[in-house]
C-alpha cells in the first residue's frame, strides 16, 4: 500500500502508474481489458458492456484515420493491453508494432495477441515512444489512443513519429488535452491530476497549443476536432454506475488524488496529420 503514496509524492512515471494499477484495467468493462474513456456517440452508459464497446468505437476512429491496409507497417504508441493493435491487425491486415512502458500491460497484451492468432502480425516492445526501434521513413502510420498526454514531452513524440513515417505517412491520434489552470482551485486540482495520472507539466496547454506542437514537428493537419462532448459526459456517468466496492480495491490515496479528474475542464482531440511528401 505504500507504493501509491510514494508514486504520488514522487510524481511517478506512466510505466509505474500502469504497473501499479495492474492488469485489471477499469473494473466491470466486459471481457476485453480496456483502459480508455471511450467514444460514446451512439452508446448509453447503462447499456451492457458499454465502456468496452465505447473503447472499440474509439479504436475504430483512430484506425480509420490511419488509413492502414495490408502490407503497411503501423506503430501503436502507448499500446496498453494490445486491444487496439489486435483490432488494427485483424481488420486491416497491417503489421503492427506496439510500444509501451508498462511491463504488466505488455504481458497481458502478449497473451491476448497469441490467443488471437496474431503473433506473426503484432510485435510488442517495452520501451519509450520517444526512441522508436524503426529506421527513418520506414513506417506507414503511427497511431496513439489516449496516451500521448503521458509522453514526456508530447512534442518529442511528434518529432519521433515524424522521423519514422514515410513521406505521405499518417499520424492518427486521440488524446486528452489539459488546459492550464485558471484559479487556485484549478491549480490544486491540476497538480493532483498530474500526479495521479502521470501528466508532465510540459504537456499542459489548450488544443491550439497541442496543434502548434504538431505543426512545429513538420506535420500537415488533415483533420482536427474536439470530441470532448462524446467522451467525458458519458464516461463520467459510467463511473457513477459502478458499485462502490470496485473503487475500494484501489489505494485510498490514489482514489483521493484522482477525484479531480472527474471535474476538471479537459478538452479531448481527434487529429489526423500527414508527413508531407
Amino acid at each position: 500500500m505504500r507504493a501509491w503514496p510514494r508514486f504520488l509524492l514522487g510524481r511517478g512515471s506512466a510505466g509505474e502508474l500502469y504497473d501499479l494499477r495492474g492488469d485489471g484495467a477499469i473494473e466491470g468493462t466486459g471481457e476485453t481489458p480496456v483502459v480508455n474513456m471511450g467514444y460514446w456517440a451512439d452508446l448509453h452508459p447503462r447499456e451492457p458492456r458499454s465502456l468496452e464497446r465505447a473503447n472499440y468505437a474509439m479504436f475504430d476512429l483512430v484506425i480509420r484515420g490511419a488509413d492502414a491496409r495490408e502490407g503497411h507497417h503501423v506503430v501503436d504508441a502507448g499500446c496498453g493491453f494490445g486491444t487496439n493493435a489486435i483490432q488494427l491487425a485483424s481488420t486491416t491486415g497491417a503489421r503492427v508494432t506496439g510500444v509501451n512502458v508498462s511491463a504488466v500491460q505488455l504481458a497481458t497484451a502478449a497473451t491476448r495477441v497469441a490467443a488471437a492468432g496474431l503473433s506473426g502480425a503484432v510485435d510488442l516492445h517495452h520501451g519509450s515512444v520517444l526512441a522508436l526501434r524503426a529506421a527513418d521513413a520506414s513506417v506507414d502510420a503511427v497511431v496513439s489512443v489516449e496516451a500521448a498526454f503521458h509522453f514526456d514531452p508530447r512534442r518529442a513524440f511528434f518529432a519521433e513519429a515524424y522521423r519514422v513515417l514515410k513521406p505521405g505517412g499518417r499520424l492518427s491520434v486521440v488524446d486528452l488535452v489539459v488546459p492550464p489552470p485558471r484559479s487556485f482551485w484549478q491549480r490544486l486540482a491540476c497538480d493532483l491530476i498530474c500526479r495521479s495520472q502521470s501528466i508532465p507539466g510540459a504537456n499542459l496547454g489548450d488544443r491550439d497549443a497541442w496543434l502548434a506542437d504538431l505543426r512545429a514537428a513538420g506535420f500537415v493537419v488533415r483533420e482536427s476536432e474536439s470530441i470532448v462532448d462524446r467522451v467525458f459526459p458519458a464516461f463520467r456517468r459510467w463511473m457513477l454506475t459502478r458499485p462502490p466496492g470496485v473503487y475500494l480495491r484501489y489505494d485510498l490515496a490514489y482514489i483521493a488524488a484522482s477525484l479531480p479528474y472527474l471535474v476538471y475542464p479537459f478538452d479531448y482531440v481527434r487529429v489526423v496529420a500527414e508527413k508531407p511528401r
